[in-house]
Parts: C-alpha cells; sequence; structure tokens
C-alpha cells in the first residue's frame, strides 16, 4: 500500500513572481526532474520510458469543460484561474475588482489589468488583496517589457533594493538593471520567417539565431520567463552585463547565478529585435547531459535560449514531421475569450480539460524533457498510481534514476483534441506560485505533430499534419 505524500499548498505559501530559468537550467543544476518519493510494501516497477503523450484515438467525445476546479474560498479560486466564483459566492468589492483583472490578464487585456491593479494595490485596505494585486502587476509590467515602470513599483515597496537580505531572483533587482535599457523594438519582414529545426539532447526545439552578427543554436523555450546567453556566447558575440552585481534565476530545484544584460541585435531569421534584455548563465552550467553509455559524463553544450519574452511576441509554429518552424508577427484578433486556453501570469500556463469537464493547468515549458504532474492533479481525480524507477536521461552528468509515483493513464482534452498521458511522473515543484500549477506540459505534447503558440491571441494548439488527419 502507497503512504500519503504531503505537498504544501501554494494557498498557503507566500507566492512570488521571479525571473524563471529555462529547461536547460534546470536540468544543469539538479539534472532531470526530481521524484517525490514514496514506501510501498512492494519493490517498485521498472520504468523503461519516458512519460508518454499522445492523441487517443478512440472513438470518445472530446472532454468539454462544464465546471470550474472546486473551491473552498475565493482565493482557492483565484490560484484555480475561476475569475467568476465572485458571480455565485459572496465577496468583497475589491475581491471582485481583483477578480476583473485577472479576468482582463486572462483575455490577454494586460494593459486594462495592469491599470486597475496598480489602483487596487495603492488604494484597497486588504492586505491580502494588495499583496496579490502587486504580484499580478508585476506579472503585467514584465510582460509588456516595462522594466522602468517595474523599478518605480520595486521602489515604492521598499527602500532596501540593494539590500543583502533581498530576493536576488526577484523581478525588482532585474527591472533595477534593466530601467535603463531602450524600448525593445521588433521588425518584421514581410513574408512568414522559416527556420530549420532541430531537436536538442533533451529533444528540445533548437533554431538557428544571430547574436550581434554572429550565427548560433539557440533552445525555444517557453519555460524560460526571458532569454538567455551562455557566458562564452555572451563575450564572443559583445554582450556585456549591465550590472556589476551577479543577480539570481529561479529554477523549480533551486537558484541559478546570473547576470543581466541586454542584447544590441538578436535576429531569428529575417525577424530583427534591438535591445533585447537577456540573462547571462555560467558555460558550466549551460550543458545538457547526453545518454552516452561508454561515457556518462557526456554533455551538449547549450548556446542560449530564446524565451518567453521573445515567443510571446510571435505566432510559432513548431513542424516536428517536417523539421521547420514558421515565425509570424502574432497579430490580436477578436476571439470569444472562452476559447483561449494559454495564459500568462507570471509564467505560460496552458488550460487542458479533464474528466467531469473540470480544467488543468500545465505550465508550459517547451524547455522540460517530458510532461510531468503534481500532487494537485490527483486531488482533482480519480487516477491510478504507481510506485516506479526509471533512469532520467538528458540531466547533468549523464542518467540518473529516480523513484517515486507515477501516473499510470490519463486522458485530458486540448483543444478538440483528446490526449493520452501515460507515466507521469508525479513531482513537487519546490517554489510557490500564483497559480495552482497541476503540471507542466513537456515539448512531448507534440513531437509527431505540429505545435502552435500564440500568446497574443492566447492560443496553444497541437494539430496532426496534413497527411495525417
Amino acid at each position: 500500500m502507497h503512504s500519503d505524500i504531503l505537498v504544501p499548498s501554494p494557498e498557503d505559501q507566500e507566492p512570488a513572481i521571479g525571473i524563471l530559468a529555462s529547461g536547460s537550467i534546470k536540468r544543469a543544476v539538479a539534472g532531470a526532474l526530481v521524484a517525490v518519493s514514496a514506501a510501498c510494501a512492494s519493490g517498485p516497477i521498472q520504468v523503461e520510458t519516458a512519460a508518454i503523450v499522445m492523441p487517443d484515438t478512440a472513438s470518445r467525445p472530446v472532454l468539454r469543460m462544464r465546471k470550474p476546479a472546486p473551491a473552498r474560498n475565493f482565493w482557492t479560486a483565484m490560484v484555480n484561474l475561476d475569475p467568476d466564483y465572485p458571480k455565485a459566492h459572496p465577496t468583497t468589492v475589491d475581491e471582485r475588482r481583483f477578480a476583473d483583472a485577472l479576468r482582463m490578464a486572462m483575455a490577454g487585456d494586460a494593459d486594462n489589468a495592469e491599470l486597475l491593479l496598480d489602483s487596487l494595490q495603492r488604494q484597497t485596505t486588504d492586505a491580502l488583496v494588495q499583496s496579490s494585486s502587486r504580484i499580478l502587476l508585476t506579472a503585467m509590467l514584465q510582460y509588456q517589457n516595462k522594466w522602468k515602470d517595474l523599478g518605480e513599483l520595486a521602489i515604492a515597496r521598499t527602500t532596501q533594493l540593494d539590500s543583502l537580505d533581498g530576493d536576488r531572483a526577484g523581478v525588482e533587482f532585474w527591472a533595477s538593471a534593466f530601467k535603463g535599457v531602450p524600448d525593445r523594438q521588433i521588425v518584421f519582414p514581410a513574408e512568414p520567417v522559416v527556420l530549420r529545426l532541430t531537436l536538442s539532447a533533451a529533444a528540445t526545439p533548437v533554431i538557428p539565431i544571430q547574436i550581434n552578427g554572429k550565427p548560433k543554436l539557440f533552445w525555444l523555450d517557453t519555460g524560460s520567463s526571458m532569454s538567455i546567453i551562455a557566458s562564452d556566447v555572451a563575450l564572443e558575440c559583445g554582450v556585456e552585463p549591465l550590472v556589476r552585481d551577479t543577480l539570481e534565476v529561479a529554477t523549480t530545484t533551486g537558484r541559478v547565478p546570473a547576470r543581466p544584460a541586454a542584447i544590441k541585435r538578436l535576429d531569428l531569421g529575417g525577424i530583427s529585435i534591438t535591445n533585447s534584455t537577456a540573462m547571462i548563465v555560467s558555460s558550466e552550467l549551460m550543458q545538457v547531459g547526453i545518454a552516452d553509455p561508454g561515457n556518462p559524463a557526456a554533455t551538449k553544450k547549450i548556446d542560449g535560449v530564446v524565451g518567453f519574452d521573445i515567443i510571446s511576441r510571435l505566432n510559432v509554429q513548431i513542424d516536428y514531421v517536417n523539421g521547420t518552424v514558421r515565425l509570424t508577427k502574432s497579430v490580436r484578433k477578436s476571439a470569444d475569450a472562452s476559447r483561449r486556453n494559454l495564459f500568462w501570469v507570471g509564467t505560460p500556463i496552458v488550460r487542458l480539460i479533464g474528466p467531469g469537464g473540470i480544467p488543468v493547468h500545465l505550465g508550459l515549458d517547451t524547455g522540460a524533457q517530458e510532461t510531468y504532474a503534481t500532487e494537485r492533479m490527483l486531488g482533482k481525480f480519480r487516477v491510478r498510481t504507481f510506485l516506479g524507477e526509471r533512469q532520467q536521461v538528458g540531466g547533468l552528468a549523464g542518467t540518473k534514476t529516480f523513484r517515486g509515483r507515477f501516473v499510470r493513464n490519463l486522458r485530458l482534452a486540448l483543444g478538440d483534441r483528446n490526449f493520452l498521458f501515460q507515466k507521469l511522473l508525479i513531482f513537487a515543484p519546490a517554489a510557490a506560485s500564483v497559480v495552482n500549477l497541476d503540471g507542466v506540459l513537456g515539448s512531448d505534447i507534440g513531437r509527431t505533430e505540429i505545435v502552435q503558440i500564440d500568446a497574443t491571441n492566447g492560443i496553444f494548439s497541437v494539430e496532426a499534419p496534413a497527411q495525417r488527419r
């Protein structure tokens, strides 16, 4: 019989918005995902493969959202991304205004969400509303690349910005470094840009780019809130740190030293980006383990990462079948807000639909080698789990054995298709979030499909290639 695994509730922790590192850095710090271990009377099952994510080919109705996740109070509803909770439950005026701001954020209306949240955090006398408004306001400013406004917000909140006691992964430190960087400019060509797609040792999408005119290969990684450049590549390409201090980036497994920088020119094919904020990370950390039985310590170097700060401004189509990435300018369309399934609330989140029509919220991380679940998901559905043991490929120093609980089989809907998720590792993130994540959606969701990411219109989709439709 399995013993219970207790994971702290994010509602009982103090959530915060920080600078998030990519899947590559997560693996560099502590290998791949760290399993939550559980006691079991029998030995663990040997799991020979990574998580399996595939379209459900059975003739079953597509799961549709029927109701929000159960919420015992207003704030539980908010971290479950249910801004309609006040319509059926008693709430205060300020709580309703916060729910309105969350609805705007989820609808992609960052400007109006910013205005309402700024007003709330200045005027409310409710401490929870005030702190939550500041957290979500920080996310809206970060999404809009408003580093100067973020710096002013941080200074208004604390006079201890340069204190060694501060959180050096907090946005306020990064905002202080970035506030003098000129506004980022993105110039698009008349025609779509099509780049060659390769896969990293961790199966992350990799594209050719240019840093100040020098060609490099960067991961396309939604799990990193900002673009990353390896220290040796930064030196070669003339990208210098903006400040002398070393700051930090937060990962699910710890902290990584990093230095804020600005890339004068970043080219993605014919798309030219100037004054792109970035973080410089030591080259020693920018590498991923390779599955080489003859050399377990073999690693592959990573030049850098194109993060969500850039990806969110593009309409991205990753065609794993034909080995291409198609990039165009994302143009806001008037569409039914209820059909949006990709949200930014400090991290990109994809909404899927589970059994009973209950929504599931997974952090979108194309830099993660595989999809995994959290204990939160187990609290929503009755799913069978088993104690397993598996070697995880792609971590620091080659392979590593993980023991923990796995979800045997789960069916979730994404858009108009059902997908089967099998052998999902149950992983407890180390950091609290403003949202209750039910897991992380890795790059395995579409490795034989065409993946579209259009943050402006709140679209994340996985479609079969034309020849298979």
